[in-house]
């Protein structure tokens, strides 16, 4: 049977509640709201990014039909003015000139089509253009918020790692009043207890499982010395007479 004196055991429930309190600290710390949403922006971010890869692309599509239509327009009008220039000159027999006459005809109606179709692509680059002003600016406010949070972040991560650090140092400053055979069982229950190895008995009630104890247990810990380290019978770990 373990041994200890009720200072030692107050002690030990000292260490119990920096232990607690180290827990706390660390699901808070591996829980902080800023994680879940730094990880949701970041998706949004992706996403973003994504789209306006395949926006600039689009972009750079429409860009090139445009020039293409440009460049096909050029062409025809170039060839337009030399068959006007032909035809004002009124050189060549009746024949060819009224078949100059009927080409410049399709010609003004191919240059027509041609601007129409010039026009609808102009209109979706100007489409393709906001869009892409659109993604860079909600990637921006995105890439924003990304940074403030990660701030955030930083700051409540360090809090309270510097709070987890103070807590180690009052661990340490408390275990050597503790002896290594108690601290060890204090350990060994404490890994397989969800890290409580140690709970106060407060009237009948052991503060580790909240369970009561029975009144034939509880009297027999009231018969054994103060220095006798007892457990609770129900979850084994060690009981606490403060």
């Amino acid at each position: 049977m373990v041994k200890a004196d009720a200072v030692e055991q107050a002690r030990l429930f000292e260490l119990q509640t920096i232990d607690s309190t180290i827990i706390t600290l660390e699901q808070r710390l591996k829980n902080l709201p800023e994680r879940e949403q730094l990880n949701a922006i970041a998706k949004r971010v992706a996403d973003s990014e994504s789209s306006l890869v395949e926006a600039r692309k689009s972009l750079e599509e429409v860009t090139l039909d445009l020039r293409r239509s440009e460049v096909d327009v050029e062409s025809v009008t170039d060839r337009l003015a030399r068959d006007e220039k032909r035809l004002a000159s009124g050189q060549g027999s009746a024949k060819e000139l009224e078949q100059l006459q009927h080409e410049i005809g399709t010609l003004q109606k191919r240059r027509s089509d041609l601007e129409d179709g010039e026009l609808e692509i102009m209109l979706r680059v100007d489409g393709a253009k906001a869009e892409v002003a659109r993604l860079e600016n909600d990637l921006e406010g995105l890439q924003v918020l990304e940074r403030e949070l990660t701030t955030r972040l930083d700051s409540a991560a360090a809090e309270l790692e510097r709070e987890i650090a103070e807590q180690r140092s009052a661990r340490e400053g408390v275990l050597p009043s503790i002896s290594k055979e108690l601290l060890d069982l204090y350990e060994k229950i404490r890994a397989s207890s969800s890290g409580i190895g140690a709970a106060k008995l407060v009237g009948d009630t052991c503060q580790g499982c909240h369970l009561s104890i029975t009144p034939i247990e509880l009297a027999k810990i009231k018969g054994l010395p103060i220095d006798e380290v007892i457990r609770c019978e129900e979850c084994r770990r060690i009981l606490v007479r403060i």
